[in-house]
């Protein structure tokens, strides 16, 4: 993360889904050792494919805002069809309820026919019998009375229980077809929601697959981009410039630099070796771009107004082969980003602390948004 010997610097959704758009890509062919395509077109193909990644990328990061408003609103639906089965559940229970007091009711009612039935044989037995037969058959005059009374007066109160029985029985069918016809609007309410939410998921799956697939289309790029990238590289050498190498390990640092100890050698750009920016500077110089000297101003927090007082193009928008700039800590931290996915980034580097060790190579994949590191800066390193 430290510089070292300060040197002149030198001067230097909800939108309509677009149909998938494909990638045309002329790759490089080598005959005999000599590449077909000069350096200019080789760069041209790696602009034109970084356009396309940026294009796919940012149309996969529009289709995904799709998706989560798709999910809120599924999420949602769902909470609504739950809440309406709630309530279909409590209207049942009503109904169920107000069947036991029907069936009730009814029982009631077949009792008091029962007992008026009962009333009226009896006032037929006695009434069939002549006035004499009665008064003979009686004790008294004051007992056929009586008894005549009694009968008539059961036999209105019966009348009277079963006719209150009736009407609570049309009070509790009221209410019945009520509770019925309350079940019939939320049962159609509920099957209009589960239709909308069967329409909504079609559309999150359709959205997801076309996300999926300009992602897997933008890591076809990026492969295609490092082809290129590496013809530029090797056209670099074959025409004599000087690339840095190591041993293919630890993301091809020099291996003098990288078995010393950390912050024994100063690098060719004035950075301290096996720190972050003498590591980014390497695989900038290293890719073909250009790495200007920034000895004495090299810390990476440092970086972005260096590339921007040098006409070096900064922003937040990650593309392979970026500087990537964190300012945590003191020194702030540089990676090198050698996959972007979407808003995620892979990046390698060095002097990230791994297993306790601090000044060794590192690869991790992490958010350009990352709340824990502050968001990231990129750097774009022009092509020599």
């Amino acid at each position: 993360m430290k510089h070292k010997i300060k040197k002149p610097a030198k001067t230097t959704v909800t939108k309509t889904i677009a149909a998938l758009s494909v990638a045309v890509v002329i790759v490089t062919s080598q005959a005999s050792g000599v590449y077909a395509a000069t350096l200019d077109e080789l760069r041209a193909q790696n602009a034109a494919l970084q356009a396309q990644i940026s294009d796919n990328n940012n149309k996969a990061k529009e289709l995904a805002s799709q998706a989560d408003t798709l999910q809120n609103q599924l999420a949602e639906l769902n909470l609504r069809i739950s809440n309406l089965q709630a309530q279909i559940d409590l209207t049942k229970g009503k109904i169920a309820e107000l069947q036991v007091s029907l069936d009730k009711a009814q029982a009631e009612l077949d009792r008091q026919k029962a007992l008026l039935k009962a009333s009226v044989q009896a006032l037929y037995k006695k009434g069939g019998a002549s006035t004499v037969e009665l008064l003979v058959g009686s004790d008294s005059f004051s007992q056929f009375i009586n008894d005549q009374t009694y009968l008539e007066r059961l036999k209105s109160g019966i009348q009277d229980s079963a006719q209150k029985v009736i009407e609570l029985k049309q009070q509790i069918q009221t209410q019945q077809a009520e509770q019925q016809k309350l079940l019939g609007q939320q049962q159609a309410q509920q099957e209009s929601l589960q239709a909308t939410k069967n329409e909504q998921q079609s559309l999150l799956d359709q959205t997801k697959g076309q996300e999926a697939a300009y992602q897997t289309m933008v890591k076809n790029l990026q492969q295609q981009q490092q082809q290129v990238m590496a013809s530029i590289a090797a056209k670099l050498a074959a025409s004599g410039t000087t690339l840095l190498t190591g041993d293919g390990t630890n993301g091809g640092y020099p291996t003098a630099w990288n078995n010393a100890p950390q912050d024994s050698i100063v690098d060719s750009w004035g950075m301290y070796n096996r720190e972050c920016v003498s590591y980014t500077a390497f695989k900038v110089a290293q890719s073909g771009r250009y790495m200007p000297y920034w000895g004495g101003v090299g810390n990476a927090n440092q970086w972005p107004g260096n590339a921007r007082a040098a006409g070096i193009p900064v922003d937040r928008e990650p593309q392979v082969g970026d500087v990537a700039i964190t300012y945590n800590g003191y020194y702030g931290h540089a990676m090198y980003v050698e996959a972007v996915n979407g808003r995620m980034v892979t990046v390698s580097q060095y002097n990230w602390l791994v297993n306790g060790q601090w000044g060794r190579y590192s690869m991790m994949t992490l958010s350009a948004d990352s709340s824990s590191l502050g968001p990231m800066t990129f750097i774009h390193f022009p092509w020599r």
